[in-house]
């Protein structure tokens, strides 16, 4: 529809004034579940999902679609009510005759306790049928759409309003008063227990289902399934139901772009659509009653091909970049969207053409997991446990080493000795010759024990059992089986620890520190790990197995990483990756400058690294390994030592002047910092300067 100007409305015959007939326009059911194309059986007899033709559709719906056209071409009332009635008749015959094939695709995604009437509730979609007459010109031409921004789950809200209106407008105590007055009606409670179970089918079903298979994507090694996104389901959806030709504009929520189980969804855009537009906002005030920090973006794409470069960008509240898009946007190109998260396919968020050139030169260095770039790499894990290990805490006044968490530690930093906010450890626990039920360090050995196995069935081509292989192995050898004491703690010597719990918006995003030896970690503060196991032939024989225990950085190395990692030029570029958590394949998939002896910039990192985290008797060993670390104890010296370890850091990742600035500039600011305010950014531009 539109509205015309009478000068126009003159020169239009009645033809051409007369609205469209939208009777068929318009349709409802679960658009998730039923065909975009038909089901077929194959000369074995193995069903699949066929793809349709023009000529198809019109062989197997011609009737349908005969009286559609009937119906909006007649020009009598009565007429087109016939014509109106014959069609949706004949859609009911057709949607009954399906009912029995989405039965079996239920059942093939193994939900088997269903059966066609269970089936024929859902309200099945079948976008081929229901829109015969349009599949049978080529399809759609134009999808756009708004999917529900939610996750199929049940909502007591939806179920209980059907007997009780004024349902959803209750307190929330109210809802459980009135929810429990309302399943004392028997016909109420079977009903709400059939609703669960439905929607429970329908989870498993998307799930499991051949027609979503980029919603189970691998990520480091781990298959992240989607928690039933409905957008992400409805996006897949729709690359099924457009046809190659067809333009796509969808508004879609942040998880689309940057959550992990989305990553098949985004590699899919970027390998087999032309992704031509992707315009991404944070709320603030755009959409009323969502959060202002709340991300969603318009990807606007073709169906078909690949994309070689995206025009995009990211804007706070700011619509109106809509009305000059092609104008203010940036070029994006496909290598960066690739590069910036290899192992996810994470998309980045960018405002302007000088932070994309930022962003392009800090991930031309290898990621941090990446175990080829050199002789170290990064692997954090999780320790234990604050709720299901608690029963290897004790009070202080029994423990024998601390347990230590995120909030006991800062940057280059294990105690309170600098920052008075930094809490003393809450967690104690004792050693195992004390008490092997009571220590920590013993539930660590059980926890990794299975690391040492794996790694011994792997190298000696194990088969069978992982357990009585390695067991039999080295019962052969040794004359004893694998134990815990084989384990060599990572907290056996000092290691790298970074803080789990962040924010984009904190003083700094990434905290990390060198703890001394002896100290066991739990979940939210996590080890980079000190060891990489590598089991050889001789080895086998000795009791315990720590000659397997490799370490993955030398002294050097290790304070060089920790340089890095709270390094302004890496903070910048996680925190463009994180939001409330450091989740580990964000970590190990952002780059580095991955030094080792040698390279330049190795030795002044290093040392200033290790002048900052080397201070007191934990680390009187290590710095005399070092040869002789002066730690910098005065705050202000501490101050100019991390500036100038920070310039360095810019040059490693071989930024220029004018980017260092940038992003001197741009980074996040915070009120009352520790560290960083506007003097502390001017004196690292300084120092970068005196270092050119």
């Amino acid at each position: 529809m539109s509205e015309l100007d009478e000068d126009v409305v003159d020169d239009l015959d009645d033809d051409e004034l007369a609205l469209p007939n939208i009777v068929f326009n318009l349709r409802e059911g679960n658009s998730l579940i039923g065909y975009t194309g038909f089901p077929e059986t194959t000369d074995d007899g193995e069903y699949t999902l066929g793809s349709f033709t023009e000529d198809s559709v019109r062989d197997r719906y011609q009737g349908i679609i005969d009286e559609i056209e009937n119906h909006e071409q007649a020009l009598d009332t009565e007429v087109a009510e016939e014509h109106r009635q014959k069609a949706f008749e004949k859609l009911r015959e057709a949607r009954e005759d399906l009912i029995d094939d989405i039965h079996r695709d239920f059942q093939e995604a193994g939900v088997d306790e269903i059966t066609p009437q269970e089936v024929a509730e859902m309200n099945p979609f079948n976008w081929v049928l229901e829109f015969a007459e349009v599949y049978a010109e080529g399809g759609f031409d134009v999808v756009v759409g708004n999917p529900p921004w939610d996750r199929l789950k049940p909502l007591r809200d939806d179920y209980f309003a059907r007997y009780y209106p004024t349902f959803r407008t209750l307190p929330p105590d109210e809802k459980d008063q009135k929810q429990e007055e309302l399943l004392n009606d028997d016909r109420i409670a079977e009903g709400w227990n059939e609703y669960l179970e439905n929607m429970e089918k329908r989870s498993e079903y998307f799930k499991n289902s051949s027609e979503y298979s980029l919603q189970r994507p691998e990520i480091d090694g781990r298959v992240k399934p989607n928690p039933n996104d409905l957008s992400a389901l409805f996006l897949e959806r729709v690359f099924n139901i457009a046809d190659s030709s067809s333009h796509i504009a969808q508004v879609l929520p942040g998880a689309v772009f940057n959550g992990a189980s989305c990553k098949d969804l985004r590699s899919h855009l970027l390998d087999n659509t032309r992704l031509k537009a992707l315009p991404i906002f944070e709320n603030h005030g755009i959409f009323d009653q969502i959060h202002g920090q709340y991300k969603f973006g318009v990807p606007v794409f073709e169906n078909q091909g690949s994309t070689d470069d995206v025009t995009g960008i990211y804007q706070e509240g700011n619509v109106e970049i809509l009305q000059t898009f092609e104008r203010d946007a940036i070029d994006i190109p496909k290598k960066v969207l690739e590069s910036y998260s290899p192992e996810a396919r994470i998309f980045p968020y960018i405002e302007s053409e000088e932070k994309l050139e930022v962003i392009k030169t800090l991930i031309e260095k290898p990621p941090l997991g990446d175990k080829t770039a050199s002789n170290w790499y990064m692997e954090p894990y999780q320790g234990l446990r604050r709720t299901s290990d608690s029963d290897r805490f004790v009070d202080e006044s029994e423990g024998e080493y601390p347990v230590y968490g995120g909030s006991n530690i800062y940057q280059f930093s294990y105690n309170n000795k600098f920052f008075e906010d930094i809490d003393s450890p809450e967690f104690w626990s004792v050693e195992e010759e004390t008490n092997p039920e009571k220590s920590a360090k013993q539930r660590m050995r059980e926890k990794t024990v299975g690391d040492l196995k794996k790694a011994i069935y792997e190298e000696f081509d194990g088969s069978g059992s992982q357990k009585s292989f390695v067991n039999n192995l080295l019962e052969e050898h040794r004359g004893r089986s694998l134990s815990k004491k084989d384990v060599l703690l990572d907290s056996t010597e000092a290691r790298i620890v970074l803080r789990d719990i962040t924010n984009s918006t904190n003083e700094r995003t990434l905290i990390s520190t060198v703890l001394p030896e002896g100290i066991v970690c739990h979940n939210t503060l996590r080890t980079v790990r000190n060891y990489q196991i590598e089991p050889f032939e001789e080895g086998l024989t000795e009791d315990p197995l720590h000659s397997f225990y490799q370490r993955i950085f030398t002294d050097k190395e290790l304070f060089v990483g920790v340089g890095l990692l709270n390094s302004l030029p890496f903070d910048y570029l996680i925190r463009t990756k994180v939001d409330t958590h450091i989740v580990t394949y964000k970590f190990k998939e952002t780059q580095m400058p991955h030094l080792s002896e040698g390279d330049e910039w190795f030795d002044y990192i290093w040392k200033r690294a290790a002048r900052l985290n080397c201070y007191g008797e934990q680390f009187e060993e290590i710095r005399d390994r070092l040869g002789g670390i002066d730690p910098a104890t005065d705050m202000d010296e501490r101050r100019e030592v991390q500036a100038e370890l920070d310039a360095a850091a810019f040059h490693a990742y071989g930024l220029d002047r004018d980017q260092t600035e940038f992003v001197l500039d741009d980074f996040h600011r915070v009120q009352n910092p520790r560290l960083m305010d506007e003097d502390y950014f001017e004196t690292v531009l300084e120092k970068y300067d005196e270092l050119s």
